[in-house]
């Protein structure tokens, strides 16, 4: 395989993403929803801290991110009472309006992304992409394979 896996990965993804953009074209955002899902689904108890912990990115690409969905008037920072120093994520009303939107567009792209195959061949597929990011998040990862080829 001389292709890296990356390329595979990326042209999925825009795909998706541009298939994402056609199921809820009134948004207005083009990225980061599935940002919004996880707010909502923590219950609005996130700091940015711990949102990029879940993401797995790190705090000044979260940061990016915030910017964003704020000026887009889609989250807004709170300070946490609880410590002055952090703060929480919530959500807007106009949030709140679209997450049902976004939840239904992820359900209806996942369900066409995976027709065709078995319910084993999903658990596969599942399986294999939380392997390669175990293998990814190994401290040598240049034990892995040889990066030269690539």
């Amino acid at each position: 395989m001389n292709e890296p896996l990356a390329q595979s990965l990326i042209s999925v993804t825009k795909k998706y993403l541009s298939s994402f953009s056609k199921e809820v074209p009134d948004l207005a955002i083009d990225r980061y929803h599935h940002v919004l899902v996880l707010i909502d689904d923590q219950k609005e108890k996130l700091s940015q801290q711990a949102l990029a912990e879940l993401l797995q990115i790190d705090k000044s690409y979260m940061v990016t991110i915030l910017d964003y969905l704020t000026e887009k008037g889609y989250v807004r920072r709170e300070k946490n009472p609880n410590d002055r120093r952090e703060q929480l994520i919530k959500l807007t009303p106009l949030a709140q309006r679209d997450v049902p939107l976004i939840r239904d567009a992820i359900c209806t792209l996942n369900s066409r992304s995976l027709k065709n195959l078995t319910t084993r061949e999903v658990q596969t597929f599942n399986a294999v992409l939380r392997t390669i990011q175990k293998n990814l998040n190994c401290p040598n990862p240049e034990s892995m394979f040889n990066l030269k080829n690539l």
